[in-house]
């Protein structure tokens, strides 16, 4: 038993270490995320009246049900209003589990790893929501905290991320679902043209969110998001 529970200590901690969130071009895809003071980003915190609403959307798995720490607003700024989304893969390993438990786990791990991150830790998980392989869709970093997760771009920017590598894997279609249906939301609700929908490689120089969510992403903008 001693073994077994240093074997998964080592494994917790090499995930924490290359937990990457989106890879750069040219490198593993599990890499590290960017740094969390995103220059050219408004350093302005913005005010209660302008944020977005902090309530769970409808159908959404709350973030009190997976989260086991509270966001540290000193790392942080206030959003802004939503003027655009962008879509993400987490870049670790390939990820197909449906289990309820095996995601609540997944996005603690990338959580800590954010905030652990040096010389820069995060003040929380850097995406906005996560959808899993089940279709489900995950509160992460409330909507009244500006995200991390596009260098320079993060100001008023909706970020969602798909849980798993799809340079490895295919995108499923509860997930397809899942994700037209939220944008589709999110897209009237904060009036997002469809132009400013965009995935992290069209934001900057990244392999995220891996070659079958970005053929998705293109073919969804062209039918069911136009």
């Amino acid at each position: 038993m001693h073994d077994s529970g240093h074997s998964r200590r080592l494994f917790l901690l090499g995930s924490a270490l290359f937990i990457g969130g989106c890879s750069t071009a040219g490198r593993s895809s599990s890499t590290m995320l960017p740094g969390m003071v995103w220059g050219g980003d408004a350093p302005d915190p913005g005010t209660e009246s302008d944020a977005p609403s902090t309530s769970t959307p409808s159908g959404v798995v709350a973030r009190s049900k997976w989260a086991k720490g509270s966001p540290i607003p000193a790392r942080m700024n206030r959003m802004r209003p939503v003027q655009r989304i962008t879509v993400h893969h987490d870049g670790m390993s390939a990820y197909q589990s449906k289990a309820y438990n095996d995601t609540a786990s997944r996005l603690e791990t990338i959580r800590r790893a954010h905030l652990r991150r040096s010389p820069e830790p995060f003040g929380d998980i850097g995406y906005h929501f996560a959808i899993d392989p089940a279709g489900r869709v995950w509160q992460c970093r409330p909507l009244s905290w500006q995200g991390a997760h596009v260098r320079r771009q993060n100001s008023g920017n909706l970020g969602i991320v798909l849980l798993g590598n799809y340079d490895k894997q295919s995108v499923n279609a509860a997930q397809q679902k899942a994700l037209v249906q939220f944008i589709q939301a999110s897209m009237k609700q904060y009036k997002v043209p469809v132009g400013r929908v965009a995935t992290h490689q069209e934001m900057a120089a990244t392999a995220c969110p891996g070659r079958s969510l970005q053929a998705f992403m293109v073919r969804a903008r062209r039918s069911a998001l136009a």
